[in-house]
Protein backbone atom coordinates (compact mmCIF):
# COMPACT_ATOMS: atom_id res chain seq x y z
CA UNK A 1 0.00 0.00 0.00
CA UNK A 2 2.80 2.43 0.89
CA UNK A 3 4.43 1.80 -2.50
CA UNK A 4 1.17 2.69 -4.29
CA UNK A 5 0.93 5.95 -2.34
CA UNK A 6 4.59 6.74 -3.08
CA UNK A 7 4.06 5.98 -6.79
CA UNK A 8 0.95 8.14 -6.86
CA UNK A 9 2.88 11.01 -5.24
CA UNK A 10 5.67 10.71 -7.83
CA UNK A 11 3.12 10.61 -10.64
CA UNK A 12 1.32 13.65 -9.28
CA UNK A 13 4.57 15.60 -8.92
CA UNK A 14 5.68 14.52 -12.38
CA UNK A 15 2.46 15.92 -13.85
CA UNK A 16 3.21 19.20 -12.08
CA UNK A 17 6.72 19.27 -13.59
CA UNK A 18 5.31 18.39 -17.00
CA UNK A 19 2.62 21.11 -16.95
CA UNK A 20 4.89 23.85 -15.65
CA UNK A 21 7.66 23.24 -18.18
CA UNK A 22 5.92 21.88 -21.23
CA UNK A 23 7.64 22.19 -24.55
CA UNK A 24 9.11 19.54 -26.79
CA UNK A 25 12.41 21.34 -27.33
CA UNK A 26 15.54 19.74 -25.92
CA UNK A 27 16.13 22.51 -23.36
CA UNK A 28 12.68 22.03 -21.81
CA UNK A 29 13.14 18.27 -21.74
CA UNK A 30 16.53 18.65 -20.02
CA UNK A 31 14.90 20.95 -17.51
CA UNK A 32 12.17 18.38 -16.75
CA UNK A 33 14.73 15.59 -16.37
CA UNK A 34 16.89 17.66 -14.03
CA UNK A 35 13.88 18.84 -11.99
CA UNK A 36 12.69 15.23 -11.56
CA UNK A 37 16.18 14.08 -10.58
CA UNK A 38 16.47 16.90 -8.04
CA UNK A 39 13.13 15.98 -6.45
CA UNK A 40 13.49 12.19 -6.44
CA UNK A 41 17.17 11.40 -6.97
CA UNK A 42 16.51 8.95 -9.79
CA UNK A 43 14.58 8.63 -13.04
CA UNK A 44 14.09 5.55 -15.20
CA UNK A 45 13.67 5.55 -18.95
CA UNK A 46 10.04 4.53 -18.40
CA UNK A 47 9.46 7.35 -15.88
CA UNK A 48 10.88 9.84 -18.35
CA UNK A 49 8.70 8.65 -21.20
CA UNK A 50 5.44 8.10 -19.35
CA UNK A 51 5.56 10.75 -16.61
CA UNK A 52 7.41 13.76 -18.02
CA UNK A 53 7.12 13.19 -21.79
CA UNK A 54 10.81 12.79 -22.64
CA UNK A 55 10.99 10.21 -25.42
CA UNK A 56 14.80 9.93 -25.58
CA UNK A 57 16.01 10.38 -22.01
CA UNK A 58 19.49 9.00 -22.75
CA UNK A 59 20.18 11.97 -25.02
CA UNK A 60 18.94 14.49 -22.44
CA UNK A 61 21.06 12.85 -19.73
CA UNK A 62 24.10 12.92 -22.03
CA UNK A 63 23.54 16.65 -22.61
CA UNK A 64 23.25 17.27 -18.85
CA UNK A 65 26.49 15.35 -18.29
CA UNK A 66 28.23 17.49 -20.92
CA UNK A 67 27.52 20.64 -18.92
CA UNK A 68 28.87 19.05 -15.74
CA UNK A 69 26.06 17.26 -13.93
CA UNK A 70 27.24 13.95 -12.52
CA UNK A 71 24.57 11.38 -13.36
CA UNK A 72 25.11 7.65 -12.84
CA UNK A 73 23.35 4.95 -14.82
CA UNK A 74 22.14 1.74 -13.19
CA UNK A 75 20.45 -0.94 -15.28
CA UNK A 76 17.28 -2.56 -13.95
CA UNK A 77 14.35 -4.68 -15.08
CA UNK A 78 11.08 -2.76 -14.92
CA UNK A 79 7.51 -3.32 -16.00
CA UNK A 80 5.88 -1.02 -18.53
CA UNK A 81 2.34 0.26 -17.87
CA UNK A 82 1.27 -2.22 -20.56
CA UNK A 83 2.72 -5.13 -18.54
CA UNK A 84 5.92 -5.84 -20.48
CA UNK A 85 9.21 -6.39 -18.66
CA UNK A 86 12.20 -4.44 -20.03
CA UNK A 87 15.80 -3.80 -19.07
CA UNK A 88 15.99 -0.03 -18.73
CA UNK A 89 18.36 2.61 -17.48
CA UNK A 90 17.72 4.32 -14.17
CA UNK A 91 19.58 7.60 -13.85
CA UNK A 92 20.78 8.87 -10.45
CA UNK A 93 21.81 12.46 -9.80
CA UNK A 94 25.14 12.32 -7.95
CA UNK A 95 26.18 15.98 -8.06
CA UNK A 96 25.32 19.17 -9.90
CA UNK A 97 27.10 21.97 -11.65
CA UNK A 98 27.64 24.88 -9.25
Amino acid sequence: MAQKIKAATRTSAAKEIFKSQYSNDAAAQRSRVLDFLRRYGSLSTLDARHLIDVMHPAARVMELRRVGHEIATVWSDEMTPEGGKHRVARYHLMSEVC
